[in-house]
């Protein structure tokens, strides 16, 4: 069941004038309730106008875009609460701490929803914890931090309006191998918690691989493909011949598969292809690995 959902919105940049572009063309997508959405596309496929739409930070061109089936356009005066409601963590969020103290960045946008100082306190902590940012760094200044760490202090003061829908854009990028395992096992950890629907920008398929549940693959403007990992993935062949990027081991695959090697199933992760690859050799011998231990033993 979807929670938030695009019906043929289109988006145009600068209308009317010589520099007019369209980055959204009648774009019709839903996002499921619960689960973590990955969006990928080339750059200008129109993923950044697409996440700021979502919680009315742009107004579509024509078109609807609908939380929980309501128009989130219906009453243009109450889009503050729509934006609550849908968190967005824009490229880069660190820039936008600004606060004494960590904990009181955090605690901003809790503190604007009216909450007690007990419910800020509490969300403050939760929020913390799920992007590992330890109790002795709350009362530091946000600029003392690392760039991780500040990374981690901004996306924390979105978690911390407990929004049903939180959208990432780029949430790892520039960061270290570890930096990024940090922030988004952090994410997943969160989601799988609070059950909120998660909705995640980025280049990296390996990411989209490992920590999203769906994919909506956007090309020249308009959704190109959509679905689980598995059904996205399965297609590497047609991402990469619209030159959308694939995990760098389904390219691989697709590789061994123009060497005649037959793979199958789950081709963009390491332990796939493994598994796949084994699986090509046992049928190519006719025999099992199981079945040569035993004649080895025998």
């Amino acid at each position: 069941m979807s929670i938030l959902e695009l019906r043929e919105v289109s988006y145009v940049y600068g209308e009317g004038t010589p520099f007019e572009k369209i980055a959204l063309d009648r774009v019709s997508v839903s996002f499921e309730r619960g689960v973590i959405t990955g969006l990928i596309g080339h750059t200008g496929s129109g993923k950044s106008t697409l996440v700021q739409l979502l919680n009315g930070l742009l107004r579509p061109r024509s078109g609807t875009v609908l939380l929980d089936g309501v128009d989130i356009w219906e009453k243009p005066k109450e889009i503050g609460k729509i934006r609550h409601r849908v968190g967005l963590v824009m490229q880069y969020p660190e820039y936008q701490l600004f606060d004494e103290t960590v904990r009181a960045d955090i605690g901003f946008a809790p503190r604007n929803m009216g909450l007690s100082t007990d419910e800020v306190e509490a969300r403050v902590r939760e929020a913390a914890d799920f992007v590992g940012l330890g109790e002795e760094l709350l009362d530091q200044s946000p600029f003392a931090l690392s760039g991780g760490q500040k990374r981690r202090a901004a996306i924390a003061g979105i978690m911390a309006m407990r929004p049903d829908v939180l959208v990432l854009d780029e949430p790892a990028a520039g960061l270290d191998p570890l930096g990024r395992r940090e922030i988004l096992g952090g994410l997943r950890k969160y989601q799988r918690t609070s059950g909120t629907t998660v909705i995640l920008v980025s280049h990296s398929m390996e990411d989209m691989a490992e920590y999203c549940d769906r994919i909506v693959a956007l090309n020249h403007t308009k959704v190109f493909m959509e679905g689980s990992v598995d059904e996205v993935f399965s297609h590497a062949r047609e991402l990469s011949e619209v030159g959308l990027d694939i995990p760098h081991i389904a390219r691989v695959a697709l590789e061994l598969q123009k060497c005649g090697v037959p793979l199958s199933g789950n081709l963009y992760t390491i332990e796939g292809v493994a598994v796949a690859y084994h699986r090509a050799l046992v049928e190519k011998n006719g025999h099992t690995a199981s079945g040569e231990e035993g004649n080895d033993r025998a």
